[in-house]
């Protein structure tokens, strides 16, 4: 796929050349009247919620297990310490992604950083689909994780490359010119943090639910999760409403402060309890900043450390978002004894390392601002 790079003089502005109805002006969905208990191989327990189905296009292996981790709980002052482990399901954004693509056009733009696997979900699900996905990429520091998720973009998605931040909105008008010419285009935001892509991460929180009473699980007091685009938490949120589960999200952030307000989250939480007609509930935000580091991208020593602990016991994190969260598990211990960790990387859209034009430009952007430390 070409790559479109970004001069240094950005004035474009971008707009959806479709208006989208709002969720509060659709007919609530919800179905009050149905119970909230679900045997534990129900892969879609939304559904017993609903009073009419949706469109839906399935991409996740689900249900995603629920692990115990005696040890771990232990080595953090807790008393139980959960792990769902949507990594071997798809992830976080395939869950997404099956609500989203069907109310899609034939053409689709969004954003990310240049390893987002948020973009290339994306990339993968609609390749050879009929749907057609231009992406807009920022840098990020360069590692061999973002290589292979930005390999996963390119061989299914058009990729245009902003050569600095501020350069993003010239990059996203560029896949909009080339998504045009595919049809009408559909805009889907950053991680598809949308009420529609939020009921991925409800209908999943209603899945470990049925997981928690199967296995004789303690209910987790506190739910920790990474915080980039919001649409995870935000479905966290939705779904212990729906419960009525007096939960924590613990909302780690991953990205810069300005983007992941708590605003954000419950914004999205609430237009996406507009579209179901549900109720608000008990369960409540923290937002955790204090494993950013120095941005977004950027590996921390608490994150590395959390990488290798659980490496140890075969879970894979990335950097970027889940080692980040992980690493704010021990720092709850003296507010919560029982702790769930929501494991949303998808480590199957990293491709192994391959020689493309574009990854060969986004790593010569990416050192041009990061340069690799030099051996003395």
């Amino acid at each position: 796929m070409a790559a479109h790079r970004v001069g240094v003089e950005v004035t474009a502005t971008v707009q959806s050349s479709r208006t989208p109805r709002s969720p509060e002006s659709r007919a609530a969905i919800l179905d009050p009247a149905r119970g909230p208990r679900y045997p534990a191989g129900v892969t879609l327990p939304l559904e017993a919620h609903l009073r009419r189905p949706l469109p839906r296009r399935p991409l996740a292996r689900l249900p995603s297990p629920l692990e115990s981790h005696p040890a771990l709980a232990a080595e953090c002052g807790l008393a139980s310490f959960l792990v769902k482990r949507d990594d071997l399901a798809g992830g976080n954004k395939r869950r997404a992604l099956e609500w989203l693509l069907p109310a899609a056009g034939p053409a689709l733009v969004t954003m990310g950083a240049y390893g987002s696997t948020w973009c290339a979900a994306l990339a993968a699900a609609t390749g050879g689909t009929g749907q057609r996905a231009e992406v807009a990429l920022f840098p990020q520091p360069w590692s061999a994780a973002v290589a292979g998720a930005l390999g996963t973009t390119v061989a299914g998605a058009g990729v245009h490359l902003a050569t600095r931040r501020w350069q993003l909105p010239l990059a996203v008008a560029c896949a909009w010119r080339a998504a045009r010419r595919h049809g009408p285009v559909t805009w889907l935001p950053a991680g598809g943090a949308t009420p529609l892509g939020v009921l991925g991460s409800v209908n999943a929180l209603l899945e470990c639910a049925g997981q928690l009473t199967a296995e004789g699980f303690p209910r987790p007091e506190a739910i920790v999760v990474p915080y980039g685009s919001g649409g995870t938490a935000a479905g966290l949120l939705v779904g212990a409403g729906l419960l009525g589960w007096p939960v924590t999200i613990v909302a780690v952030r991953v990205t810069d402060p300005w983007f992941t307000t708590r605003r954000r989250i419950l914004s999205l939480a609430a237009r996406t309890r507009a579209l179901l007609g549900a109720p608000a509930g008990a369960a409540t935000l923290r937002l955790d900043g204090a494993q950013l580091g120095a941005g977004y991208g950027h590996d921390t020593t608490a994150a590395a450390t959390a990488r290798v602990r659980l490496a140890e016991r075969g879970i894979l994190l990335d950097a970027t978002y889940s080692a980040k969260a992980c690493a704010a598990v021990r720092s709850l211990a003296g507010s919560f004894r029982h702790v769930c960790f929501w494991h949303t990387f998808d480590p199957s859209l990293v491709a192994p390392p391959m020689d493309h034009p574009v990854l060969r430009d986004a790593h010569r952007y990416a050192e041009s601002l990061w340069p690799p430390p030099t051996s003395t």
